[in-house]
């Protein structure tokens, strides 16, 4: 059991995707993807990598420690019997609950915990939206390796920034870090929370500082999807959403729409709209899937005002999620993503 965290837009599922393309051909891989929002969309970009898929949406993810994360790892355990299992929490995920639970009574003779590793974009370590945000720091300070992402846009300012948080490059590094372009982890690295398996104590007091985690938020949603919610819509038309959701964690947010599957996307529209919705202050993540022809989809992948695109097989529905803080422009995304969709 290996976890991979990162704050949003860090690379996670980039690097899930590399590492399961360089499975052993004898072993079964799974991954569970544990999500903010509740469309379940971070399973779509593993949709043709052939392993099997767990997905843990609309969880509360102060909570991924909760009976549906519970329940979807077992299920995972129960029906696939993988080799090893890729957990990727949210990017607003709690890794020293997961930890915790990981190493709990209840999976020691289920599963191996192999270790935690943070992906992590240095260009970061210089902002203070993300350097003062707890999760974030909580994120690197529970890894045993750190891998940089985006290394190939990094400026001396923000290797100097690895060297201040992490001190200098070198094998005897805690945590171990990974500094490459492309972003790459040696399969042989995925063990490294084994060398010392000596974690009674360590559990002991994880599991008391989860018991301790403050609960009040304020849990803006509706997992039955109700119809009638404020915050949801629905309609009908092939050409209009078929229903749309916004919920809020904290000081963070999450917008989300998704479409009916024979809503077909304009792709030149599309890029020009999404590159304007993730320049907006405020906007940490956009992620989404829209269908532009039969049988294929535009992948939208976009943080830090960076985007990536990619044309990929498809059959499902569109579908789109902005995470971002609560002072975001959100007036004017709801305005702008059913204009996208009309267009």
């Amino acid at each position: 059991m290996t976890l991979i965290t990162g704050f949003l837009g860090a690379g996670k599922t980039t690097l899930i995707r590399q590492l399961l393309g360089r499975a052993p051909a004898n072993e079964r891989w799974a991954v569970l993807v544990n999500e903010f929002g509740d469309i379940g969309l971070d399973g779509a970009f593993y949709a043709e990598v052939g392993v099997a898929i767990r997905e843990v949406p609309g969880g509360c993810v102060c909570c991924t420690t909760s009976a549906a994360f519970q329940l979807g790892l077992n299920q995972l355990i129960r029906q696939h019997n993988p080799d090893r299992i890729f957990i990727e929490p949210s990017g607003l995920g709690h890794p020293k609950q997961i930890i915790a639970k990981l190493r709990s009574d209840y999976y020691r003779d289920v599963l191996l915990f192999t270790g935690a590793f943070c992906v992590l974009d240095a260009r970061n370590l210089n902002d203070e939206r993300y350097t003062k945000h707890a999760i974030f720091n909580d994120q690197i300070e529970s890894a045993d390796g750190i891998v940089f992402s985006h290394v190939d846009r990094y400026l001396q300012a923000d290797k100097q920034n690895i060297t201040s948080r992490f001190g200098a490059l070198s094998p005897s590094a805690k945590p171990s870090l990974y500094l490459s372009d492309p972003m790459h982890l040696d399969l042989e690295a995925l063990d490294i929370g084994l060398a010392d398996l000596s974690y009674s104590a360590l559990v002991a007091q994880e599991i008391t500082d989860s018991s301790h985690h403050d609960h009040d938020h304020d849990h803006d949603h509706d997992h039955d999807h109700d119809h009638d919610h404020d915050h949801q819509s629905h309609d009908s038309s092939s050409q209009g959403v078929g229903w749309n959701y916004q919920k809020q964690q904290d000081a963070m947010q999450v917008l989300g729409w998704k479409w009916s599957k024979d809503k077909v996307f304009d792709e030149t529209e599309l890029r020009s709209s999404i590159q304007s919705m993730a320049i907006l202050e405020g906007v940490y993540r956009i992620k989404g899937v829209f269908v532009t022809g039969l049988g294929e989809a535009l992948f939208v992948n976009a943080s830090r005002g960076e985007l990536a695109l990619s044309i990929s097989p498809w059959c499902e529905s569109s579908r789109l999620e902005i995470i971002g803080s609560v002072e975001g422009r959100w007036p004017f995304l709801c305005q702008t993503v059913p204009v996208i969709a009309a267009s």
